[in-house]
């Protein structure tokens, strides 16, 4: 039998994670539908990700010395850029997205409200401004934590019926394409190579993603309690 690298077994333990577990995503499937806390983890993710999440795979392309964890990145990139239509670029979608959660943006929204996401953006790019295998690391774990939240958000937006389901086209396309990003890591891991630099780098990539993602979810649920009151019960 063969054995399974550090890598791997780096993505089947965060496979066994559940972001469902998050406080966040209790609290919300605990009440009626809270929109207002959903514009605030969209836009901090918009502002967090979505302009820049290509440009990080780009780098992580071009540093890269294994043409395979290449091609695997460019699919995804490819994924990001609307396969060549550009009404199905991912930012343009989450924009659309974010612009029909407009009416339940908090009166009370402030520079603070999007603070998660300018925190995110910083500690992104410090993460994907590292070494290679640092990068396929953090990507690792990065798709397998998007696969999840993205399930999370699924379950919410289909309690409701108030958002215009022509608005919904990111998250359910992205739904589909994270379950086969997430299935991408684990080829990702099966190619690090056997060395301990690359193995150390991939791992402390991985792990330092996950956390620096859930720490994101911590900040935004700070904000979703400072900003909006919990909706009455029906």
């Amino acid at each position: 039998m063969l054995q399974t690298t550090p890598a791997e077994q780096i993505v089947q333990q965060y496979e066994r994670r559940e972001v469902a577990d998050h406080p966040l995503f209790v609290a919300l499937r605990e009440q009626p539908v809270n929109h207002s806390a959903l514009w605030i983890l969209l836009a901090n993710l918009q502002l967090g990700i979505s302009a820049n999440f290509i440009v990080w795979l780009a780098r992580a392309i071009e540093v890269i010395d294994d043409r395979r964890i290449a091609s695997l990145i460019a699919k995804q990139l490819n994924d990001e850029l609307g396969n060549g239509e550009f009404g199905e670029i991912h930012s343009v979608l989450l924009e659309r997205f974010v612009k029909s959660l407009e009416p339940w943006r908090p009166a009370n929204a402030d520079a603070a409200t999007l603070r998660p996401g300018r925190k995110l953006r910083d500690a992104e790019n410090g993460l994907f401004g590292s070494d290679g295998y640092t990068m396929v690391g953090a990507l690792m774990t990065g798709e397998i934590f998007a696969k999840k939240m993205d399930r999370c958000l699924g379950d919410e937006v289909r309690r409701q019926n108030q958002i215009e389901f022509a608005a919904l086209r990111w998250l359910t396309l992205h739904e589909t394409l994270e379950i086969n990003h997430a299935d991408d890591s684990l080829e990702l891991a099966k190619l690090v190579p056997n060395r301990e630099h690359a193995l150390a780098a991939a791992v402390r990539g991985a792990t330092e993603h996950w956390d620096i993602l859930w720490q994101f979810l911590d900040d935004v649920h700070e904000q979703v309690k400072r900003s909006t009151p919990a909706p009455a019960q029906s």
